[in-house]
């Protein structure tokens, strides 16, 4: 509250931008609470060839088993979004050096990326983060 007057809640889709950026610093890091934590109780990821993960603690794991395999760096370039009451959503794509840990190969990797938001009493989160490669985009390096 400020000068008496209510903080209303914003549909400036730069807060959803601001998201993106911490997502693609966490899997820098490889911070699996981190990404968890950008989501609601409820949220969902959904990964190429793999069962959906839902909720806080599967989710959790998920970004565990992803880190303990590779190591991603990821560049976001949001194409589009949409805000419309409570919820929202973006469409970006991402590139970025995807390293295997177990054979030490790194490729530059493409993927296609949808995210559908919620706004919580917190403020925006991820409601499900949805994504797939772009296939024949990896080059060896």
């Amino acid at each position: 509250m400020a000068g008496g007057v209510h903080a209303q809640p914003s549909d400036d889709p730069a807060q959803l931008l601001a998201i993106m950026e911490r997502y693609a610093a966490g899997l820098r890091w490889g911070a699996a609470d981190a990404l968890a934590g950008l989501y609601t109780s409820d949220g969902v990821f959904i990964r190429d060839d793999l069962p959906a993960a839902s909720g806080t603690e599967a989710l959790r794991a998920a970004y565990r088993q992803v880190f303990a395999t590779l190591k991603v760096d990821l560049a976001f370039d949001v194409k589009e979004t949409e805000v419309a009451g409570d919820m929202a959503w973006l469409r970006a794509t991402s590139k970025g050096r995807v390293k295997t840990l177990a054979s030490g190969v790194e490729a530059t990797e493409t993927f296609n990326t949808v995210v559908i938001f919620r706004r919580t009493a917190a403020g925006w989160k991820i409601r499900c983060y949805m994504y797939n490669a772009s296939k024949g985009a990896g080059t060896l390096q």
